[in-house]
C-alpha cells in the first residue's frame, strides 16, 4: 500500500528536523525533487536572512555583593522552631527539634530564591506571606513528634 501525500511529508519534515534519527540503516534517503518544503512555507534559508541580529554582545552585570540560593521555607521554620515548641511544651532534644523541622518541611511546598546575603527586607516579605502557612505544619509536627518520639 503506499503512502499518502500527508504521511510523505510528516516524514520528510521529520527527517528534515531529526537527520539522524529518522534514517534508518539500509534505507534509501527520499530524493531531493519530494525533499521540498510544504507549500505556503518559507524555507529555512529564507528564515535565516529575514531574521535581524543584534552585532553588539550583550551587556555584563557585574554582582556587587553576593547572592545566595534559598528556600525561604526553611529559613522560617528554623527561625520559628524553638518559639513554637516552647509554647507546646515539647521535648526539646535535638533529635525531636529535627523530626518537627523535617515533617514540616515535607508538608510546605519549597519557595527558592535568589537574594542578597544581607537582604532583609525580603526575608521580611516573605516571613509575612508564608508565616501562617509555616506555623500551621510546625503545630502538626510537633502534634506528631509529641505523641509518638523517636526517643
Amino acid at each position: 500500500m503506499s503512502k499518502s501525500r500527508t504521511e510523505i511529508d510528516k516524514e520528510i519534515m521529520y527527517r528534515k528536523i531529526m537527520p539522524s534519527a529518522a534514517r534508518r540503516p539500509g534505507e534509501p534517503d527520499l530524493p531531493e525533487a519530494s525533499a521540498q518544503p510544504l507549500s505556503g512555507y518559507p524555507t529555512a534559508s529564507v528564515l535565516n536572512s529575514s531574521i535581524k541580529r543584534n552585532p553588539s554582545p550583550g551587556i555584563a552585570f557585574h554582582e556587587a555583593r553576593e547572592m545566595i540560593l534559598i528556600n525561604l521555607m526553611e529559613d522560617l521554620v528554623i527561625e520559628k522552631l524553638d518559639s513554637t515548641i516552647q509554647r507546646f511544651n515539647c521535648c526539646k532534644c535535638n533529635k525531636c527539634k529535627k523530626d518537627i523541622a523535617a515533617i514540616a518541611l515535607n508538608r510546605l511546598a519549597p519557595k527558592y530564591v535568589v537574594i542578597g546575603e544581607d537582604d532583609a527586607k525580603a526575608r521580611r516579605e516573605a516571613e509575612e506571606k508564608y508565616s501562617s502557612e509555616v506555623t500551621a505544619a510546625l503545630v502538626q509536627a510537633i502534634l506528631l513528634v509529641k505523641k509518638e518520639p523517636r526517643h
